[in-house]
Parts: C-alpha cells; sequence; structure tokens
C-alpha cells in the first residue's frame, strides 16, 4: 500500500492559482445548495473538475488541480459520475425506501403496535445500511477511477471487475474509506468553527482530497508506483 496520504492533503497548494480554484469551487457549492437551479447547473460542475483531479492524479500530472474552463464539459462529466456514484448506492436506497423509510413513518403514530414495527424495521434497516454503507464506500473509488480512465459509464459499472480491485487491493481501499468518511468530513466541519459561508469552501478542499485519493489508489490497482509518478511530464516525483 503506497498512498502518499499527506500528498492528497496537501497537493492543491502546490498549484500557483490555487486559493482562486478554491474559491470559485466553493463559490459554485454555495451556489449548488441556495437555490434548485443552482443545485441541477452549478453542483455537477464541481464533481466534473473533481473527476479531472482524478483523471490528472491517474495520469501521472503533478499539479492536477485543472482550470475553471470548459464548463460544459465539466458539468456533462458530474452528471456521468453522479450517475455512477446513484448506480453504486443503489443498495443503500432500496434498503431505506424498504425499512427506514416506512420504520419511521409506523414510528410517527400513534399506535403501540404500529410503533414497535416501525422500531424494528428501523433497526433492520440501519443494521443492512451500515455494512452496505461500507460496501459503497470501498467500491466508490474503484468507480469513479474507472470512469476517470475511460469516461465510460458501462466501464465503471463492472461490478465484477471492481469487486475483484477490491479483492486484490483492500488495504488501500479501507484507507481511502476511512479518510472519505471521517477526515473529510473533518475539514468540512472546520468550515463551521471558522465561519458559517467558510464550509463551502472546505467542503471544496474535501472533495479535492478525496478525489485526488481515489486517484492514487487506482493507479496503485493498476500496478503503478509513486516513484514513477509525473515522469511523463519529465517530474518524477511522488503523488
Amino acid at each position: 500500500m503506497n498512498l502518499d496520504i499527506g500528498k492528497a492533503f496537501t497537493f492543491v497548494s502546490d498549484d500557483p492559482k490555487w486559493l482562486t480554484k478554491i474559491l470559485i469551487g466553493g463559490g459554485l457549492i454555495l451556489g449548488g445548495l441556495i437555490t434548485l437551479v443552482g443545485w441541477i447547473f452549478t453542483l455537477p460542475v464541481v464533481y466534473g473538475y473533481a473527476i479531472i483531479v482524478t483523471r490528472n492524479v491517474i495520469a501521472g500530472n503533478p499539479q492536477p488541480l485543472p482550470e475553471w474552463d470548459n464548463w460544459g464539459e465539466k458539468w456533462l462529466e458530474g452528471i456521468k459520475a453522479w450517475v455512477v456514484s446513484l448506480v453504486c448506492a443503489l443498495p443503500v436506497i432500496i434498503v431505506a425506501i424498504l425499512f427506514s423509510i416506512p420504520g419511521s413513518i409506523l414510528n410517527a403514530t400513534s399506535s403501540s403496535g404500529s410503533s414497535a414495527l416501525g422500531t424494528m424495521l428501523s433497526l433492520v434497516g440501519g443494521c443492512l445500511n451500515f455494512f452496505l454503507g461500507i460496501g459503497v464506500y470501498l467500491i466508490l473509488p474503484v468507480a469513479m477511477g474507472r470512469y476517470a480512465t475511460t469516461g465510460n459509464i458501462g466501464s465503471a459499472l463492472q461490478f465484477g471487475t471492481i469487486f475483484a480491485t477490491v479483492r486484490q487491493n483492500i488495504s488501500t481501499y479501507i484507507i481511502v474509506a476511512l479518510l472519505s468518511y471521517f477526515a473529510i468530513g473533518l475539514i468540512s466541519g472546520l468550515g463551521l468553527i471558522l465561519c458559517f459561508v467558510g464550509v463551502f469552501f472546505t467542503a471544496f478542499y474535501g472533495i479535492m482530497v478525496q478525489y485526488h485519493l481515489y486517484g492514487q489508489a487506482y493507479r496503485i490497482s493498476q500496478g503503478a508506483q509513486p516513484g514513477d509518478y509525473g515522469q511523463a511530464y519529465g517530474q518524477a516525483r511522488p503523488f
């Protein structure tokens, strides 16, 4: 396991225009969350941008942050990435529909029998989704790595290959899953401590860290080593 975790957290500042890029990304998240139109048009651009970060890391680009240009292309990349994420998360969504949502509705009734059934359904749904959620966090980095490499949704959803990749690189993907769940959430939360508005910018930074890790993990799963990172660009240096 050759993840360069430190680089994932520091690569942003290696870009000479990193502050401007973070401000634009955070502004897009802010705009996407305060209006429905923004949610449809700006958040996919953010995730398209993140996919390009993953693609650049896989390709060995020593400065993976892309420029804020080709907005339509980034929007389309983000929509496709959302489709991949949605399909990967379908088991969690189905369990929520079958167990958790009915359980919550029954819990709200005045009948003790219905309330008990609702509690049981909620517990079953919660337990199932705990384990399914772990699975999603393990397979999503592979799916995103495959999509970033091929640009093809079908290739990103070849689950037989995805499961085999996770099994063969289980320690790498466990680390990525843990960092995605805990560390990225902590980064986003720092914005609340600094200033409420700051959470949108720290959230964008957290997404950059997450998708850099996705790129690193996919490179490792394909046999790349940190020592050959950036050689195609004349810079043989780690992530």
